[in-house]
């Protein structure tokens, strides 16, 4: 089968292309807005239910009882 010379600059014009997409992030970094003020990051449903009470998400302890050395994990690799 002979590939013509059409068919090689249309491959050669793709991964030109490609290269551009896959480069241009180096060339042109997309800008970033940081955002002022606060972020109300409270839970208000869960599962289409309301939530009536504050649910306590603290990492050193929960609802007052530390959680250090409570739960055994096992880590596996």
């Amino acid at each position: 089968m002979k590939i013509d010379t059409c068919t090689k600059v249309i491959l050669t014009l793709i991964a030109v292309a490609l290269w551009g997409i896959f480069l241009s992030p180096l060339f042109q970094p997309k800008s970033v807005n940081a955002t002022t003020g606060i972020i109300d990051v409270n839970l208000k449903q869960i599962d289409g239910s309301s939530i009536d009470r504050v649910l306590d998400v603290n990492i050193e302890e929960v609802n007052g009882s530390s959680v250090y050395n409570s739960l055994p994990v096992e880590i596996k690799q």
